[in-house]
Parts: C-alpha cells; sequence; structure tokens
C-alpha cells in the first residue's frame, strides 16, 4: 500500500474513532427537559433557588419575577443534564419558587433521575414538598433521555 494511502486510511480510522468516542460520551448523560409555570392566577412568581444548580440550563437567570401563567423559561424548554445513574447512585436537583413580592408560599420540586432492573431502566421522578404545586407522573426510558416532551412543573401560591 502506498504511503498516501495509508495516510488516509489511517486519519479515516481515526476520525471515525473519534466520533465514536464523543457519541458515548454524549449517550453517558441524561437529559430531561422541564419549564416550571406559574398556575396562580394573579401573584407573579420567582425561583428562588440561585445560583442555578449544577446541571440544570435554560431557567431565566439571573432569577426574575414570572406573572400569572407564565413559565420558566419564557419559552422552549430548560434541560437537566448530568452522567446517567448507576443501581446505586441515582441523580436529583431541586428547584425552590416562590411569590416574587415576599417569598412565601414556597414550593421545592425534586427532580430525580434513577436506574433499577426494568426493561425500562432509567426513571424519571419529580416531586413537590406541597399539595399545591403540581409535578407530572414518573417516566421511564431505555436510554435516559427525557426529551420527547417538555415536563411541566405547576407553582401555585395558593
Amino acid at each position: 500500500m502506498r504511503l498516501p494511502n495509508l495516510l488516509a486510511l489511517a486519519a479515516f480510522a481515526l476520525a471515525g474513532a473519534l466520533g465514536a468516542t464523543a457519541a458515548q460520551a454524549s449517550a453517558a448523560n441524561f437529559t430531561v427537559n422541564f419549564a416550571v409555570k406559574n398556575n396562580d392566577a394573579s401573584v407573579p412568581m420567582i425561583r428562588s433557588t440561585v445560583p442555578l444548580p449544577t446541571g440544570v440550563t435554560g431557567l431565566i437567570d439571573p432569577a426574575a419575577a414570572i406573572l400569572a401563567g407564565g413559565t420558566d423559561p419564557a419559552t422552549g424548554n430548560a434541560v437537566y443534564s448530568a452522567p446517567l445513574p448507576t443501581l446505586v447512585s441515582p441523580r436529583q436537583v431541586q428547584l425552590a419558587y416562590a411569590k416574587a413580592s415576599d417569598g412565601s408560599a414556597s414550593c421545592t420540586f425534586t427532580i430525580k433521575v434513577s436506574r433499577d432492573g426494568n426493561v425500562l431502566p432509567y426513571l424519571l421522578h419529580f416531586a413537590s414538598d406541597n399539595a399545591r404545586c403540581l409535578v407530572p407522573a414518573d417516566q421511564r426510558t431505555s436510554d435516559g433521555q427525557f426529551t420527547a416532551q417538555t415536563s411541566i412543573l405547576d407553582w401555585a401560591s395558593i
């Protein structure tokens, strides 16, 4: 084999290996698309978790008042992404929202991704520390990608 052909073959093999490595690295993370909706009829809300937790991107930053019916972020969705959980190490993040005027009526939302022995091993679970703040039902995937829809967390002051 001639040297130019050999170099071209080596370059092609290296590019393929680097591409596979990049794809594997991105596949080693889970992704959750979500937004927080102000479901209150008249009271603005604000995120009281400052700064944004590690792995959370896309929320209004710095935190600002969100009018009734509005969402954080204002359009699209935010993302929570981190390394895939193991059987013994779930990943979770907490976000607190409250009345923008005085910080009362707080709700803390938990977004948790865990792994178990199910045929769809990655479980997305939402929780709220207050019954007036609603969360979506659990979801499962085979790969930890919870991006088919945006999960909406509902904050309300009463």
